[in-house]
């Protein structure tokens, strides 16, 4: 039976779905084939968060329908990015007995990872992700892997993921009503590290911002294991608006200027280069020096490095960042982002995307750049579904699909239990 994994990443500025078929090799290592992508501009979302559910509902299927064309297949059920303002984390600690004659097993990883989600939340919020950071055995600290040891005790420090009822409600709601399932809501910067962090990064301590248009999202990895995240209120729209009034003109103006024009490192620029645009209140364009341009952005980019520099100090990681600072997202692309990074951080700072190495055929160029990792990351974390220690409980809770999303569940619990048939 063949076996698929899309992904649908709803951002402030553009909605891109992806869909790839499942491949095993002769090792049983799976990996990806892609098939199609579909792109369309963002409607009803404002800083990663519905706001108009009928708008956002028809980018959406914009979106979903250029996919299944390109691929030639109908998307049945996608791992959803989730973002905004309205997340907020925690970390929390669970127990469960073990029976030692058995070893720890599955359901004991996940008994302890109920345990660690049980914690009081304020009426409209519900829980995303609970992620396992690390575990402890018979009073063992820091074990990465404890299924199969012999004990009699297990616990799990977890990384608690919440979200507003009803910003999530909304965002099922527009995705659902295309009759296409949910199998995950995946907060974005989880699912842009799984494209853009090398290994070795994430063993020695990182962080990785992933700047979309309406927020950027921020998680600190430290021996392979999530430690932190945070959502920041800022993105490339900021940048585009702070042009936008130095310059007096459209939104839309200001946002080409960015993309044609800008640069984060103004000293680069000469004194004389000069911009031509249309601004309010006049027909004929008129001439703007493109370093004043450079000079709005640049005294913005310090002011969102500076905000991750104090939220990093805040959680107490600003020293544990080895492998640094990695930057990802479409406004990220913006030339001089990574120098300006390094000399306001003083830390490595490099930008991120996809690469050829991830276990992905089929990669198209577009999907190679930081504004796409987010979606393509949502691909690994279908694939590596199975390799985590994450407790889930997305379904009857959301009301409008939860009877069709429980009976798949039903359909894959029965399945693993029947015995493989060739």
């Amino acid at each position: 039976m063949e076996e698929f994994v899309s992904a649908i990443d709803i951002g402030t500025t553009k909605i891109c779905v992806l869909t790839a078929q499942v491949t095993h090799d002769s090792l049983g290592k799976l990996s990806l084939r892609m098939l199609g992508e579909g792109v369309a501009p963002s409607r009803g979302i404002r800083r990663g968060v519905v706001v108009d559910v009928p708008e956002a509902t028809a980018a959406i299927g914009e979106a979903i329908e250029r996919c299944e064309q390109d691929a030639g297949r109908q998307i049945l059920s996608a791992y959803v990015g989730i973002a905004g303002s309205h997340i907020s984390t925690r970390n929390s600690r669970g127990v469960s007995p073990v029976d030692r004659r058995n070893g720890v097993t599955s359901a004991d990883m996940q008994r302890a990872l109920e345990g660690a989600r049980a914690v009081a939340l304020p009426e409209n919020q519900e829980v995303i992700h609970t992620i396992a950071r690390s575990w402890t055995v018979d009073g063992e600290t820091e074990v990465q892997q404890p299924l199969g040891m012999s004990a009699y005790r297990l616990e799990v420090d977890a990384h608690i993921v919440t979200g507003s009822s009803t910003a999530i409600n909304n965002l099922v709601q527009c995705v659902t009503a295309h009759g296409v399932d949910i199998d995950e809501l995946v907060l974005e910067p989880l699912a842009a590290n799984e494209a853009v962090l090398r290994p070795e990064e994430r063993r020695m301590g990182v962080a990785v911002v992933d700047m979309g248009g309406g927020t950027s999202d921020l998680a600190v990895f430290i021996d392979n294991a999530l430690c932190h995240t945070v959502i920041l209120d800022m993105g490339g729209n900021h940048l585009t608006n702070d042009v936008a009034v130095g310059l007096r003109c459209p939104f839309e103006t200001a946002e080409e200027i960015k993309l044609r024009y800008g640069s984060l490192l103004p000293r680069r620029i000469a004194p004389d280069e000069t911009v031509w645009a249309t601004v309010f209140g006049e027909k004929s364009e008129r001439s703007f020096s493109r370093r004043f341009i450079c000079d709005v952005l640049e005294a913005r980019a310090i002011e969102m490095m500076e905000i991750i520099a104090e939220k990093l100090t805040e959680a107490g990681y600003i020293d544990r960042l080895p492998a640094g600072l990695v930057l990802t997202g479409g406004c990220s692309q913006l030339p001089g982002f990574a120098e300006l990074g390094r000399q306001v951080l003083g830390m490595p700072v490099r930008i991120g995307a996809a690469h050829s190495g991830l276990p992905i055929a089929g990669l198209t160029r577009s999907l190679l750049n930081p504004s796409h990792a987010t979606s393509v990351g949502l691909l690994l974390w279908g694939l590596h579904e199975d390799a985590r220690a994450v407790h889930r409980r997305f379904g009857a809770e959301h009301a409008g699909a939860s009877a069709h999303r429980w009976m798949g569940a039903a359909a894959k619990w029965l399945k693993a239990l029947l015995p493989d048939r060739d």
